[in-house]
């Protein structure tokens, strides 16, 4: 008892400013509707903050799920098309399934160069199937977990894709000069073929697995080489492969039929 008087004998100055200053606010308030509506109104802007911030977290963690979703419908749109177009077009390489797939893993700065994707073989990918993206190709599938796949990029020296001049239909393989992520090149393009800056370049369609007419970039430079007299034509990706996240495997339903074809010519 002792000490609480005396801690209000030393205090009793503040103690009483405090009484004071608690009173006069209370009477503020509890007499002027303005200033009870100027702390509603602040309060209820405060709160629509809070409640504005909360729905921007959760909208930017189910994006990546909307995102997803999204890939995969395009996906399957693909494959019905690419059915359909069996009742009016009989050339194989129209015909193949796309599964979308998320990249995980990915580099274009090494001279030999992958990435990994979180599709595998429980989701149907298998060793050679191609991987592509709306904008081009990306890689052929190396080799195959339960539900992981890494993929062999473009970016890579064993890189050889079968591709064509756009408009005049001559065919050459696009490979990586090592250098640029954004370029590629190819050599071997005969002289009498008329080239020019800015003419596209696509997929030939041979083989299995690739669908032909994929846009993979243009010609941004061109001469030719003293020996051969074929041309060097160094190619633009139009797919920025350094900043991936969605892709597209693709499989040829007519793949095993034609592989056996072909592998008894060779017996």
């Amino acid at each position: 008892m002792s000490n609480l008087l005396r801690f209000i004998k030393l205090y009793h100055f503040l103690l009483l400013f405090v009484l004071i200053e608690s009173l006069s606010i209370y009477m503020l308030f509890k007499n002027n509707d303005f200033h009870n509506y100027k702390l509603f109104m602040h309060s209820q802007e405060n709160v629509s903050k809070i409640n504005h911030c909360y729905k921007n977290i959760i909208s930017y963690f189910r994006l990546k799920d909307v995102n997803e979703y999204l890939s995969d419908e395009n996906a399957k749109l693909h494959s019905l098309l690419s059915k359909k177009s069996q009742n009016i077009d009989i050339n194989y390489n129209n015909d193949y399934i796309y599964r979308s797939a998320q990249v995980i893993n990915n580099s274009v700065y090494k001279r030999n160069n992958y990435l990994t994707i979180n599709k595998g073989k429980f989701q149907g990918i298998q060793k050679g199937m191609g991987v592509i993206t709306e904008n081009g190709i990306v890689g052929i599938v190396y080799s195959v977990s339960e539900n992981y796949s890494l993929v062999l990029s473009i970016l890579h020296k064993k890189s050889a894709i079968s591709v064509k001049l756009k408009k005049q239909r001559n065919s050459g393989f696009l490979k990586w000069n090592g250098f640029n992520y954004q370029e590629g090149q190819i050599l071997d393009i005969p002289e009498h073929v008329g080239v020019k800056i800015g003419d596209t370049i696509c997929s030939s369609g041979y083989g299995t697995i690739f669908p032909k007419d994929i846009n993979i970039g243009s010609i941004i430079s061109w001469g030719k080489d003293k020996k051969n007299g074929k041309y060097m034509l160094k190619v633009g990706f139009f797919e920025d492969l350094n900043a991936l996240d969605f892709v597209y495997v693709v499989s040829s339903f007519q793949k095993k039929e034609i592989s056996n074809l072909e592998r008894k010519a060779d017996e």
